[in-house]
């Protein structure tokens, strides 16, 4: 058991993530959407149990029979137990997004697992490691760092200096190349020029989302200066946790705004579809579905552009699942879950090819590299006939 160490707990909560804590109901409607509940069916381990807790814990530690008599001690053991709950989370944010009280849940849960790593209890399993792996390799997967830009090919122009950049991210750079190429294609064929940063690091997203952010700022201020050099005005991101990333966290890690403009790679192309810059000459007579990513969804709140990329499909028949949009079901790959429990996030992967399924849909379309790698993992034990494919890929095949 981890030797727990003195943090108050309120520290590094906003005020209104304090309040937070008292607010929750306990009226259960996030269960009827949380995708690792429907996993798990694990009531110790919810939403309203985890914030009841870490609650419970904050009122022993300020209230009055603290400040006469100071703080009870906590026990490791309820601390671990707490940990777990909180690290047994995507951090998907579909809880918050469906609370009648809004609580934003989606930084709730980073905040509090912060104060997990301060406590030190947190993170837990094969996240423990991540932190020394990205401070080594910039990247969460243990591979090479030289090696982030073998995937580009070698019919795609990239400028030494440009006022477009692209950042490809780790995930992309390492587990789902082909949805990195199909951007480089489509920004190409849109006539974009761009350049790449060949040195760039980790966005600092799985620190972040496990609680440990030591050396975030150092890799942000890294890369802002590595595009800067490039004569970067605008960066184009593909995956959503690095776009959350570079939109809501660099500038409260660095202090002050990017020198630059942060969009995703649909609302580029969206752009230039709609100004005729680029077309799609081949016919797509399939019926399809999108998986709207958590943190592009409800992190940034990028839900229109990526179908208007799908309306220029031609012959197309485009179905939406049940669950979209800001409301739709996590894959399972995110917030360190596929890490510390693997075969959660793969049933939560097979859930979403089974939405998609009962749709009649012959593919399903992501627009994340983490989705991608999952899903695709999931698939290999599910064995669904279903194509999965990212969304620029595909609009890249169709060129």
């Amino acid at each position: 058991m981890a030797e727990v160490k003195h943090a108050p707990l309120i520290e590094g909560l906003t005020k209104l993530q304090i309040v937070s804590l008292d607010a929750c109901t306990r009226c259960f409607e996030c269960l009827n959407w949380c995708p690792v509940y429907d996993v798990t069916n694990d009531e110790s381990q919810s939403t309203p149990e985890k914030i009841r807790m870490y609650g419970e814990l904050v009122r022993q530690e300020e209230g009055l029979k603290a400040k006469l008599f100071g703080p009870p001690h906590v026990d490791a053991e309820t601390l671990e137990k707490l940990s777990i709950a909180l690290y047994t989370c995507t951090t998907c944010g579909v809880c918050g997004e469906v609370c009648p009280v809004g609580i934003h849940t989606q930084e709730l849960w980073p905040a509090m697992r912060a104060k997990m790593v301060e406590l030190g209890v947190g993170p837990i399993g094969g996240q423990q490691q991540t932190t020394q792996i990205v401070a080594e390799k910039h990247n969460p997967y243990d591979l090479p760092h030289e090696e982030r830009f073998d995937w580009v090919p070698d019919d795609v122009t990239v400028a030494d200096e440009a006022e477009i950049g692209y950042y490809a991210g780790c995930s992309g750079s390492y587990t789902a190349q082909p949805m990195m190429v199909g951007a480089l294609r489509m920004m190409q064929a849109a006539g974009i020029e761009f350049t790449l940063f060949p040195d760039e690091y980790c966005c600092s997203f799985p620190l972040f989302v496990i609680g440990e952010l030591s050396t975030a700022a150092e890799m942000a201020r890294h890369n802002v200066q590595g595009f800067v050099e490039r004569g970067v005005k605008k960066l184009v991101v593909s995956c959503p946790c690095c776009i959350f990333m570079l939109q809501k966290q660099w500038p409260k890690l660095l202090g002050s705004e990017l020198p630059f403009e942060v969009v995703h790679i649909t609302q580029v192309i969206e752009d230039k579809f709609a100004k005729g810059a680029v077309q799609l000459s081949k016919p797509l007579p399939e019926r399809i579905t999108f998986h709207d990513a958590c943190y592009l969804a409800r992190g940034v709140r990028i839900v229109d552009e990526p179908r208007q990329v799908i309306g220029q499909f031609q012959d197309v028949d485009f179905v939406e699942m049940e669950r979209n949009r800001e409301n739709s079901k996590c894959c399972g790959s995110g917030g360190g879950v596929r890490r510390a429990y693997p075969e959660i996030s793969i049933d939560m992967s097979i859930n979403l090819i089974k939405d998609a399924e009962s749709i009649g849909a012959t593919t399903l379309v992501l627009d994340c590299p983490a989705c991608y790698e999952r899903v695709r993992l999931a698939n290999e034990q599910y064995q669904s006939d279903i194509r999965i494919v990212d969304l620029m890929q595909l609009a890249a095949e169709l060129l």
